[in-house]
């Protein structure tokens, strides 16, 4: 076989498999999204993300979750409008009570995340956690209460850091 016919094939074969493989990740990210409680227009997913109990998870409109996220919403995940979410981040509304570890009994809080926020990459967010109207959350950071509004919070456990100061962030 000559080489022209063997590079042919082979870029031929590439686009193939990266043509097949965009479109199963599309696939795959409109059945999660179908089986989502609740999902606003202008949803995107960068695939791969994992949703575990998807019926509890609601999304509002433009929301745009980053590649290799977990997000478990068997107590409730609730993810306002104009969200962005970096890659890496971990959401679960699902933990286990230290007060009786040998038994391991769970515990289901709510999270949820308030429109016009940031998510930054790696960050974690607890059950129980609440992100308020534009505010940040740095990479990294692993929340297990409350945000403040407008405010970018950081660290382990995240605290708060400054606050945000252009308003024009929010979207009115």
């Amino acid at each position: 076989m000559n080489k022209f016919i063997s590079n042919y094939l082979k870029r031929s074969f590439l686009k193939l498999f990266l043509w097949s493989r965009t479109h199963l990740q599309d696939y795959e990210a409109n059945d999660m999204l179908e089986r989502c409680a609740s999902v606003g227009t202008g949803v995107g997913l960068r695939m791969p993300v994992v949703i575990y109990h998807p019926e509890g998870l609601t999304l509002g409109d433009k929301v745009s979750i980053g590649e290799f996220c977990h997000i478990r919403a068997s107590g409730g995940v609730t993810i306002g409008n104009r969200v962005l979410i970096a890659s890496h981040v971990i959401i679960t509304s699902r933990g286990h009570p230290i007060e009786h570890p040998r038994y391991g009994g769970v515990l289901d809080l709510p999270v949820k995340i308030e429109d016009d926020t940031w998510i930054g990459a790696g960050a974690i967010l607890l059950p129980g956690a609440h992100v308020r109207r534009g505010s940040i959350v740095a990479a990294g950071a692993v929340v297990t209460g409350i945000v403040d509004e407008m405010s970018v919070f950081g660290g382990i456990p995240a605290k708060k850091i400054s606050e945000v100061k252009d308003n024009s962030l929010l979207n009115v």
